[in-house]
C-alpha cells in the first residue's frame, strides 16, 4: 500500500486547470462522435430498454415533439424492485417510485445522494455533526430510519458498504453503501422500493431498497460539460465550492443478436465552501485568545487582526469514475451478462483549527497557529459477472458472481505530532480502511398451473453465499507516537498527530465472516382483482447464527381507477463488522471542574466490543437488529392524466445498534476508572480515558405517510405541464431503551440525550415537495419548492443547550433549451432564495468547542448551511 500524497499546507487551489482539462475532453468527445455511425438522424438518443425486465424509460420531456399520451400497457413504467418478476409500477403490491436519469439531471447535482435527496421526500441528507470522516464521506437516510437500515442494489445485485464508520450526528455507528461512488452518467433509472424487504433481499432492507438500473443503451450517447458553484461564502476562507464536472456516455453494439456494451465516465471536482464564521475575543464570559499573552500581560497585537481561521463545510474532491453495462447472447439456451463501477476520489477537509497557543502546537513552528487537512483517498469498485437464461429444465434462471470493495486510506497534512518535538513532519500517513464483498447467487423462477385458480402461480426461488471481510491497516508511527517532548514550561506534550486519530498498531488486523441464504417466492393472482405474495429466507451467520423473516403482501383492485394495497413483515439488519471490530484512539487535554480546572490527560478509545476495556464496562458481541414492518396504502387513477397514491406504514426496530460512551472524567467518573483499573484495561496513571462501543440500545418505532400526486396538463401549442405533489410525513419514538449490562455510576445513561434527539428529532417530521415541469417546444422549464418542518438536535448538557431549526421553504429551478438537434444548455439553482438554519443559541455558542461565531449554524439542518447553489451544463448527444 504506497503511501497518500499530501498537501504541505492549506491553500486555495485555481480550478483553471481542471476547467481547461473538462473542456478540452468534452469537445473531443464530441469531435469524435458527430456524424458517427451510431448517430439518428433525428438526434435523439435512444431510451434504454432493459433486456431483462424491459424497463421502458419516459422520454426526457425537452426531447418530446408532441404532447405525451396518457400511460398504457405497453408504455408504462415496469419495475423489478420488490418482485422477482416485473409488473407495472402501478400494479405494484408495494409503493416503488422511479427516478429517471433526466429527474436526476434537473436537480443540477453532480452526485447521486444529493439529487435523490431533492426529488424525494422520504430522502434525506443525514443531519448532525457527522465526525471529521463524515464531511467527505456522507449518507442518506430514508424514511428518517439510520441508513444501515437500506439496502442498495446496482441492477439487483447487492452493493458493498463503506469501508469507514460515523463517529458523529445520526449517522453514528452507521457503515452504509456510498451512493456517490456510482457515476450518475451511467444511470439509466432508479427504483425505490418504501417496504421492508428482508424476506426478498436479506440484511438491511428494513427502511426500502434503492436499486439503481445502469444504462444498456446498444447505440448513441452523450457528453456533458457542467460548472457549479454556491452563492455565497463567510469570512475569508473557502472558494464557494467552485466545481466542474464532465459527463460521458456510448453504446456500443455487440454483434447482430442483440449483444451490447454500454461505457460511462464522469469527472468530478469542486472546491471548498465555508460556513464557519470568527474566532470571538471572548465566550461566554471567557476571553478566547489566538496567541500567548505578552510578557507584560497584555494581549498580542494580532488578536486584533483576521479572526477567520475556521473552514468549515462541503470540502474539496475530486473523482474520477467509470463503468460499463454489457450482454451477449449465447444462442437459445442463455446469454452472458457483467457490469462494473471503479471510482477513485481525493477529498480535502480541514480539521479544527489550533490556536498559536494551543497545546497542540509548539509557536516556533507554526507561530500563526495551523489549520490540519485531513485526506481521504478512496477506492472503490463493483464487479458482477454471470450467466442467465430461459429455460431450464422450464425455469428462467440467473446465476452471478458479484465482488465488491473500498478502501480508504486516511492522511493529514498541515499538521504535527507535538511529542516529536520542532523536528516533527507535517505529514502523516493515517492508516488504511477496506471492506470487501463476495456474493454468488442462483436464482429460478417459473409459473404453474395449480388447477386452484384460473391464473398461474409464479414461484422464485434462489441460494446465495456471501462472504465479509473488513481489515484495519495501521498508520505510520510519527503520526501516532509518543516521543516524550516536553514544553519549556514543564509540560508534558500530548503524543500523536493532530487533526485526526491515527489508527495504532493494536488496533489493525482482519476480520471476516460468512453467511448463507434461501429464500422462495410465491406470487398468485387468485381473482380478476386479488392478489396475493407470499416470501420467506433464511440466513445462517457464521458470528451471530440463524435469522428467518417472513413477508405477505396483496393488492385489490376495487375499480378500474381504485386499488388498495397492503403488506407485512419482518426484517433484520447484521451488525457489520465495522460496528464489530472498528478500533481507533485519540489523546487530548482537558480541564477537570473538580479540581480547580486542572489541566489532565483524556485519551478517547473508539472501541471493538471485544476490546478488554469495553467488555469490563459492559459491552457484549452485538446481535442483528430486527424489525416488523407494516404498510397499507392505496393507488387512485379516477381521471386522465391523474394518479395519486397514498401509504402508511409502521417499523418497529429492536435492539437497535447505538454507540454508547463511557467517560471516566472528574468526579462523577470515577466508578468508571475504578473499573477500567481493575480490568487492567488501562494503567494507574492519573490520566482519564474515556470508551466508545456499540450496543443493542433500544428499539424504536416510526410511524409514517408517504404521498405521491401527478396531473398532466394539455395546453396545446402553449405546452404541458407535469405537476406533482409528493409529502412524507414521520414520527419517530424510542419504546423501550435497554439497561445497560453493569452500574457505571450515575454519570453514565443508557441512552443520552444526544442519541435521544438523532432517534426522535433530528429529522422532519413533515417534508413536502410541489413541483411543475413545463415543456414547450425546445424549452423545458422545471421549478420546485420543498418545504421541510422543524428539527432538533438535543443537548447532553440540557434542554438550555439544544440546537433548534425552524421550518423552511426552499426553491429550486432548471431551465434547459434545445438550441440544436443534439444540443442542450441548461442552467438552474438550488435554494436560489440562500435560506440558511438558524445559529446556535447563546449558551449553546459559549459551550461549542468549536472557535467560530456570527455564524455558528445548527446541525440539525436537513438542508445544510451552504445556502444557494447554482449551475449551468451545456450537454451534446448523438
Amino acid at each position: 500500500m504506497s503511501k497518500m500524497a499530501y498537501r504541505p499546507k492549506y491553500r486555495r487551489i485555481s480550478s483553471s486547470s481542471c476547467e481547461r482539462i473538462t473542456a478540452g475532453l468534452v469537445f473531443a468527445a464530441a469531435a469524435l462522435h458527430l456524424g458517427g455511425p451510431e448517430a439518428r438522424a433525428d438526434g435523439f438518443e435512444k431510451q434504454a430498454t432493459s433486456r431483462v425486465t424491459a424497463v421502458a424509460s419516459k422520454p426526457p420531456p425537452e426531447r418530446r415533439r408532441t404532447p405525451p399520451k396518457k400511460p398504457t400497457q405497453d408504455t408504462e413504467q415496469v419495475v423489478v424492485t420488490g418482485t422477482r418478476g416485473a409488473v407495472r409500477a402501478s400494479h405494484s403490491m408495494s409503493p416503488v417510485v422511479i427516478v429517471s436519469h433526466t429527474d436526476l439531471t434537473r436537480t443540477g447535482q453532480p452526485d447521486l445522494r444529493n439529487a435523490l435527496s431533492l426529488l424525494d421526500p422520504s430522502i434525506n441528507n443525514t443531519p448532525g455533526y457527522p465526525g471529521q470522516l463524515g464531511f467527505t464521506t456522507k449518507t442518506a437516510s430514508l424514511r428518517g430510519l439510520p441508513s444501515n437500515e437500506t439496502l442498495v442494489l446496482v441492477n439487483g445485485k447487492r452493493r458493498h458498504t463503506i469501508a469507514s464508520i460515523f463517529y458523529g450526528g445520526a449517522m453514528q455507528g452507521q457503515s452504509p453503501v456510498d451512493l456517490d461512488m456510482i457515476p450518475m452518467s451511467a444511470i439509466d433509472h432508479i427504483e425505490i422500493l418504501k417496504d421492508g424487504a428482508a424476506a426478498q433481499y436479506g440484511s438491511d432492507a428494513i427502511a426500502g431498497v434503492i436499486n439503481i438500473i445502469l444504462k444498456k443503451a446498444d447505440h448513441g450517447g452523450s457528453v456533458e460539460l457542467s460548472y457549479n458553484q454556491y452563492g455565497s461564502t463567510v469570512g475569508t476562507l473557502g472558494d464557494y465550492g467552485r466545481g466542474g464536472n464532465l459527463f460521458f456516455n456510448k453504446g456500443v453494439r455487440i454483434g447482430n443478436a442483440g449483444g451490447y456494451i454500454n461505457l460511462s465516465a464522469d469527472i468530478i471536482g469542486n472546491q471548498w465552501t465555508n460556513t464557519a464564521g470568527y474566532a470571538p475575543m471572548s465566550k461566554g464570559g471567557t476571553p478566547t485568545l489566538l496567541y500567548p499573552l505578552q510578557p507584560n500581560g497584555q494581549l498580542d497585537s494580532r488578536e486584533y487582526g483576521n479572526r477567520y481561521r475556521q473552514l468549515y463545510g462541503v470540502p474539496e474532491t475530486e473523482k474520477q469514475a467509470v463503468s460499463y453495462d454489457m450482454a451477449v447472447p449465447l444462442g437459445a439456451w442463455g446469454e452472458f451478462y457483467s457490469f462494473a463501477t471503479y471510482t477513485h476520489r481525493t477529498a480535502y477537509e480541514p480539521g479544527w483549527y489550533r490556536p498559536s497557543n494551543s497545546s497542540q502546537n509548539i509557536i516556533s513552528v507554526y507561530p500563526e497557529g495551523y489549520l490540519p487537512i485531513i485526506s481521504t483517498e478512496d477506492q472503490d469498485f463493483q464487479f458482477t459477472s454471470g450467466l442467465r437464461g430461459k429455460n431450464f429444465l422450464g425455469w428462467a434462471w440467473d446465476a452471478s458472481v458479484n465482488y465488491g470493495r473500498d478502501q480508504t486510506a486516511l492522511g493529514l497534512s498541515n499538521s504535527i505530532n507535538v511529542s516529536l518535538g520542532p523536528s516533527s513532519p507535517h505529514n502523516f500517513y493515517l492508516g488504511t480502511l477496506t471492506n470487501s464483498e463476495l456474493t454468488a447467487d442462483f436464482d429460478l423462477r417459473r409459473k404453474f398451473d395449480t388447477g386452484l385458480f384460473k391464473y398461474p402461480l409464479s414461484v422464485s426461488g434462489g441460494l446465495e453465499y456471501r462472504y465479509n471481510q473488513y481489515e484495519i491497516g495501521a498508520g505510520e508511527r510519527a503520526a501516532w507516537a509518543d516521543g516524550g517532548y516536553i514544553f519549556p514550561n514543564g509540560v508534558r506534550s500530548l503524543p500523536s498527530a493532530a487533526g485526526l486519530g491515527a489508527y495504532y498498531p493494536n488496533a489493525a488486523g482482519a476480520y471476516s465472516r460468512m453467511n448463507g441464504a434461501f429464500y422462495v417466492e410465491l406470487d398468485q393472482q387468485l381473482t380478476k382483482a386479488l392478489s396475493i405474495q407470499l416470501s420467506g429466507r433464511n440466513e445462517t451467520y457464521s458470528d451471530f447464527g440463524n435469522t428467518a423473516n417472513g413477508k405477505v403482501s396483496t393488492r385489490y383492485q376495487v375499480t378500474p381507477w381504485l386499488a388498495f394495497r397492503g403488506s407485512a413483515s419482518n426484517g433484520f439488519h447484521a451488525p457489520t463488522l465495522q460496528q464489530e471490530y472498528f478500533q481507533s484512539e485519540a489523546t487530548f487535554y482537558s480541564t477537570n471542574s473538580q479540581a480547580n480546572n486542572a489541566l489532565i490527560t483524556t485519551t478517547n478509545v473508539y472501541s471493538s466490543v471485544n476490546n478488554i476495556g469495553a467488555r469490563a464496562l459492559g459491552a457484549s458481541p452485538l446481535k442483528p437488529e430486527t424489525s416488523h414492518n407494516f404498510g397499507l396504502g392505496f393507488v387512485l387513477t379516477p381521471i386522465r392524466n391523474f394518479d395519486l397514491s397514498l401509504d402508511i406504514y409502521r417499523i418497529d426496530i429492536f435492539n437497535q445498534i447505538i454507540p454508547l460512551s463511557v467517560s471516566g472524567n472528574g468526579i462523577t467518573g470515577e466508578q468508571v476508572m475504578n473499573i477500567l483499573h481493575a480490568s487492567g484495561a488501562v494503567p494507574n496513571d492519573g490520566n482519564y480515558y474515556q470508551y466508545t462501543f456499540m450496543r443493542n440500545a433500544a428499539h424504536t418505532e416510526t410511524e409514517g405517510m408517504d404521498l405521491q400526486a401527478h396531473y398532466l396538463s394539455d395546453f396545446g401549442d402553449a405546452g404541458t405541464v407535469l405537476w406533482g405533489v409528493t409529502m412524507n410525513q414521520q414520527q419517530h419514538m424510542i419504546k423501550r431503551i435497554n439497561p445497560l449490562a453493569i452500574n457505571l455510576g450515575s454519570a453514565v445513561q443508557p441512552l443520552f440525550r444526544n442519541e435521544i434527539g438523532n432517534l426522535t428529532t433530528i429529522y422532519p417530521r413533515n417534508t413536502l415537495r410541489l413541483t411543475g415541469t413545463w415543456n414547450y417546444g425546445p424549452v423545458s422549464t422545471t421549478v420546485r419548492i420543498s418545504r421541510y418542518s422543524s428539527t432538533k438536535n438535543l443537548s447532553n448538557q440540557g434542554p438550555a443547550y439544544d440546537e433548534t431549526v425552524g421550518p423552511a421553504w426552499l426553491m429550486d429551478f432548471d431551465i434547459s433549451y434545445r438550441f440544436r438537434p443534439r444540443w442542450v444548455a441548461e442552467i438552474g439553482g438550488n435554494n436560489v432564495f440562500n435560506k440558511r438554519p438558524n445559529v446556535l443559541n447563546a449558551r449553546a455558542q459559549a459551550a461549542s468547542s468549536l472557535y467560530q461565531v456570527n455564524p455558528n449554524y445548527s446541525t440539525a439542518s436537513i438542508y445544510g448551511a451552504e445556502g444557494s447553489y447554482f449551475y449551468g451544463k451545456l450537454r451534446y448527444s448523438w
